[in-house]
C-alpha cells in the first residue's frame, strides 16, 4: 500500500521543519531558568502554600495531613524544577495537564458562576506554564558542544 503523495509531501515537511527546530535549540545555560521554570515553580509554592494554609484553618473534608503531605510534595516539586531535573518538569507538566483537562471537563457540568470562573482560571493560569515548559524540557535534552 503507498502513501499519497499529498501526504507524504506533508509529512516531508513536517520532518524538515521539526529538524529545523531541534536545530535552533540551545542547551540552557548552567545557571538560566527562562520563565517557564520561574513561572512553574512559583504555582508549585503557592498550592503548597494554600495546601498548608487549608491544612492548618482545617478546611474540607479530607484530613489536615493529606493537605500537608501534598504541600510537601508541591515543595519537592519546586526544588526539582528549581535544580532544572528533567524529570521533575515533566512530572508537573503532566500534573497541569491533568488539572487543565479536568478544569475543561468540568465546565460542561458547572452550576454556578463561581465553577465557570473557577475552571476558567485554573486553565488560563495552567495552560501558558505547561506551554513554556514544552521548549524548556526541550532545550534539557539538548546535548552540550
Amino acid at each position: 500500500m503507498s502513501e499519497r503523495p499529498d501526504l507524504s509531501r506533508g509529512y516531508a515537511r513536517s520532518r524538515r521543519r521539526a529538524e529545523e527546530t531541534r536545530a535552533s535549540l540551545t542547551p540552557l545555560g548552567p545557571d538560566e531558568r527562562p520563565l517557564g521554570i520561574k513561572l512553574a515553580v512559583a504555582l508549585a509554592l503557592a498550592v503548597a502554600l494554600a495546601n498548608i494554609v487549608a491544612a492548618i484553618a482545617g478546611a474540607g473534608d479530607e484530613s489536615p495531613t493529606l493537605g500537608i503531605a501534598f504541600a510537601v510534595v508541591m515543595l519537592a516539586a519546586a526544588a526539582g524544577m528549581w535544580a532544572r531535573n528533567y524529570l521533575a518538569l515533566i512530572a508537573f507538566q503532566a500534573l497541569l495537564a491533568v488539572g487543565i483537562i479536568y478544569a475543561a471537563l468540568s465546565l460542561a457540568f458547572a452550576s454556578n458562576l463561581l465553577a465557570v470562573i473557577t475552571g476558567v482560571a485554573v486553565i488560563a493560569i495552567c495552560s501558558p506554564i505547561f506551554w513554556l515548559l514544552v521548549r524548556v524540557m526541550a532545550r534539557l535534552q539538548v546535548p552540550r558542544a
